[in-house]
């Protein structure tokens, strides 16, 4: 019932916001927000993952600081999922108008998806605080221990937000403008009431969606709710025709 009804709104829908949620990429396979992760880095590192990405940590420990970033998100990145492409095939229907996420892993971008508001930034985006020059993650990963600006020799900035530093304040105002201006919002890997999820009180359209794997009390907030393998739902209630 609830995947036929979801399929319905989607194929019915034609300004579709979506919040992709952490729980996509978990999913995917990327440990760095499973709950064990912290267990790992502890052992690994000496200290939380909280600790290390921090601002003050950053400037105070840089060598160490991008031997985390390398080894624990740039080398286990991985690839766009059927989440994503998913969503890639949804815009280019003209259904899609934009996603909005705390991910830092930008398979979105990757997979093709054009209007993505990453709130938090990504690993592409790299950028040297002196000259601005943007560098990708494969740059960071080649330049050890400290990736320089190749234009000025500054040490670049991590493209994600750190602990400690503020939110772009323009993204947020953007996300929440798209979001009140959809018919449908598709929420998918978290719920309603995290940090990403509670961004749907911004929504004034008709219909909420909602894909994850596990249910939540907030869940009846959606009008409509498929629990599971985000992989297998997505393909069902939007399949390639």
């Amino acid at each position: 019932m609830s995947i036929r009804y979801m399929r319905d709104i989607l194929e019915t829908s034609h300004n579709i916001v979506c919040l992709q949620g952490r729980g996509a990429a978990l999913e995917m396979g990327i440990d760095f927000y499973d709950e064990n992760f912290i267990f790992k880095i502890e052992d690994k590192y000496g200290m939380s993952p909280d600790e290390i990405f921090s601002s003050t940590f950053f400037h105070n420990r840089p060598a160490m600081f991008y031997k985390f970033y390398r080894e624990e998100m740039l080398m286990k990145r991985g690839l766009p999922g059927v989440v994503n492409k998913t969503l890639k095939r949804m815009e280019d229907d003209g259904r899609l108008k934009a996603i909005v996420t705390r991910g830092m892993f930008n398979h979105s971008k990757t997979a093709g998806c054009r209007n993505v508001i990453q709130l938090y930034g990504h690993i592409d985006n790299n950028r040297c605080p002196h000259c601005g020059k943007i560098f990708p993650g494969s740059y960071v990963l080649e330049h050890t221990p400290l990736p320089l600006c190749d234009v000025c020799g500054t040490m670049l900035h991590p493209g994600v937000t750190l602990s400690g530093e503020l939110l772009d304040t323009q993204k947020l105002t953007q996300a929440a403008e798209i979001i009140s201006k959809a018919d449908t919002l598709l929420v998918i890997g978290c719920n309603l009431a995290s940090r990403l999820g509670s961004m749907s009180r911004y929504f004034e359209g008709d219909k909420i969606c909602l894909i994850n794997n596990k249910e939540h009390y907030t869940d009846r907030k959606a009008d409509c709710i498929c629990i599971g393998s985000m992989e297998e739902i997505i393909t069902q209630v939007y399949p390639v025709k």
